[in-house]
């Protein structure tokens, strides 16, 4: 049988990694071993997860970073740790994704049924049952990477897309050591949708619709936070030239994307008493991107 390692980001979420934790190791077939990253939080999750769980077996791991570098760096320290166990395939998930109940024996029964996949993901839903539509899409634009959400019908059965989110993603050995790790540097936001440009080069990923995700978020597109907005256009713009370099069409969309946002401010009512702080994202953030300014930015950090 495949062996599974599961790799959980967290940062001052200790009681929603206390039920994403469960939710795995509560599994008819659960990963063979989970791995912590903690990102330096600050709200005592080392204390309550070490009281809660028995870290001191084989299968499940806690590894506290020194500082937040960001669910990017997260990721990349999870998954280079579980390359370095006897795995063959690497589960990847924020500490706000809760497995449903047969989710990995769902993935099992795929790896079996399609040996020539290198990448499965399931079904990842919010509390009122419907389908965060953010996490599996389409490319529309091959040159600009244009994306749109795969349409709500489509979840009734397995289907193949593009690009995923690191919510309920499974990915080969194989796959990951070929392509290497996240971008650790991107700190947040669009670190999974690069990565999932890389992985294209073995083909499309498959969705289960057998194994769903519980995504307990309080993200919303219509939420807005300055630093937050900062990365967002700066790894856009960075993972479009990394990938099609700046020729005339890269050129005209980050431009565009630039002018969007800004244009965004004007015409959002909630947005006109973040105006000068957003500008100032939106306008770091597209040089940094432009010139591959990347890594952790002081002035840029949740408060």
């Amino acid at each position: 049988m495949a062996k599974i390692a599961c790799v959980i980001v967290t940062y001052n979420r200790k009681q929603l990694l206390g039920e994403a934790l469960e939710s795995a190791l509560n599994q008819e077939a659960a990963p063979e071993t989970i791995f912590v990253i903690d990102n330096a939080s600050t709200d005592g999750t080392e204390d309550y997860i070490n009281h809660r769980f028995d870290f001191d077996n084989q299968r499940l791991h806690y590894v506290r970073c020194a500082q937040n570098l960001g669910g990017s760096a997260g990721f990349a320290t999870g998954m280079r740790l579980a390359l370095q166990t006897d795995c063959d395939w690497i589960s990847i998930s924020d500490d706000d994704a809760l497995f449903e109940p047969g989710y990995f024996k769902a993935m099992r029964a795929g790896i079996a049924d399609h040996p020539q996949q290198q990448v499965f993901s399931g079904s990842v839903l919010l509390p009122d049952g419907t389908h965060d539509m953010m996490h599996r899409e389409l490319i529309t634009n091959p040159a600009t990477l244009t994306v749109k959400p795969v349409s709500e019908a489509t979840y009734a059965q397995d289907f193949m897309y593009d690009i995923f989110s690191f919510v309920g993603v499974l990915m080969s050995r194989q796959v990951v050591e070929d392509i290497g790790l996240p971008e650790q540097d991107y700190f947040i936001r669009f670190d999974d949708f690069e990565y999932a440009v890389r992985a294209l080069k073995y083909g499309r990923f498959m969705n289960l619709s057998a194994a769903k995700v519980l995504h307990k978020t309080t993200y919303t597109r219509a939420s807005i936070a300055p630093w937050k907005e900062y990365y967002v256009m700066r790894n856009r713009i960075a993972l479009l030239l990394k990938h099609r370099g700046a020729n005339r069409v890269t050129r005209w969309y980050c431009r565009r994307f630039l002018a969007r946002k800004l244009l965004a401010i004007l015409l959002f009512r909630n947005r006109w008493g973040q105006a000068r702080p957003l500008i100032k994202a939106y306008v770091t953030g597209y040089r940094d991107g432009w010139h591959a300014r990347l890594g952790r930015q002081l002035a840029f950090l949740p408060s």
